[in-house]
């Protein structure tokens, strides 16, 4: 009796199986990895947005109310950042000189921040702004490492050859900006040398926290961001006063992600005045009102003052 061999139809399917799945799997994974490795390869073209623009004069810049000096800061042979240096005229019942250096956002030029620079000149600060590298008229590149250099050495210009004391001396930044300031914020106080107050406007916990928000399909990306820009992590060595906006309804950095850094920070200054954080309801990412700003930090300005009556909180 011949041997009967079982059929060889399953076995047959089985491979098919595996073989359709194995080419849908492949054309699937390909694109996904490949989508990966283009934002990872030009994610600085996303991070940083930098307009470029023929030499800006701070003529203009002063709206015919004041004269805004240009200023000019040697960072190498083949480097010199340009900014704008608004200086409020000498008055006897003038209190000391404040300064507020401002670190703008990832995109713009000085130029467009001339508004409110002229709104913080009404509070009682000069104005130090200057554009980063690769921005404006500025040669160089963009980078995290490239904007902490370009802080530290507008610091020191501004304590050497403007001569402000570092408790005279605000840092102010703007989205991006912030992690710029923040950074710059916490190595000062680790000196010893801390500014008058941090403020942050619209910024974030870190750079990979917002990637994860704009592209959570995306989970590698994350982990290959060149330019971390890690605040959540610096903001609790900062001693200064710190006071935050944000609004609820930011769609670039999520009002969620400013309230994971503000509870990162400490609860109060060496000082003893407490941070604050100030809510804008339905405020967009550039929406915080210009009477918020300067109210809140007119209060800032007189519990700076008088460190031992520290503000209620505004949250």
């Amino acid at each position: 009796m011949p041997l009967e061999l079982p059929p060889r139809e399953p076995f047959r399917r089985t491979n098919l199986l595996w073989l359709y799945g194995r080419r849908l799997l492949i054309w699937l994974l390909v694109p996904y990895l490949l989508v990966h490795l283009l934002l990872i390869t030009f994610q600085r073209q996303l991070i940083f947005q930098p307009t470029k623009t023929a030499p800006l004069s701070g003529h203009l810049a002063g709206a015919g109310l004041i004269d805004v000096q240009d200023v000019k800061l040697k960072i190498s042979d083949k480097l010199t950042l340009h900014g704008w240096y608004y200086e409020r005229p000498a008055i006897a019942e003038t209190p000391a000189r404040q300064l507020l250096i401002y670190f703008p956002g990832n995109s713009g030029t000085r130029s467009d921040r001339q508004e409110i620079c002229l709104d913080l000149l009404r509070l009682g600060y000069n104005i130090l702004i200057f554009d980063y590298q690769g921005y404006a008229e500025n040669q160089g590149s963009p980078s995290e490492q490239h904007f902490a250099s370009d802080a530290q050495a507008i610091w020191k210009f501004a304590t050497t050859q403007l001569g402000y004391s570092p408790e005279k001396i605000t840092l102010f930044g703007e989205s991006m900006g912030g992690g710029v300031a923040t950074r710059m914020a916490a190595e000062l106080s680790e000196a010893k040398t801390p500014p008058a107050a941090l403020i942050l406007k619209s910024t974030y916990s870190s750079i990979p926290a917002t990637a994860r928000y704009h592209y959570p399909y995306l989970p590698l990306l994350p982990l290959f961001v060149w330019d971390p820009f890690p605040s959540i992590d610096r903001i609790g060595k900062v001693t200064s006063p710190i006071l935050q906006f944000h609004g609820t309804a930011d769609r670039i950095t999520p009002y969620f992600e400013a309230e994971r850094l503000f509870a990162a920070a400490p609860a109060q200054s060496a000082t003893g005045i407490p941070k604050q954080f100030v809510t804008i309801p339905e405020g967009s990412h550039n929406g915080v009102p210009e009477e918020t700003l300067r109210r809140e930090i007119q209060k800032l300005q007189a519990h700076i003052a008088q460190p031992s009556n520290p503000p209620e909180g505004s949250n």
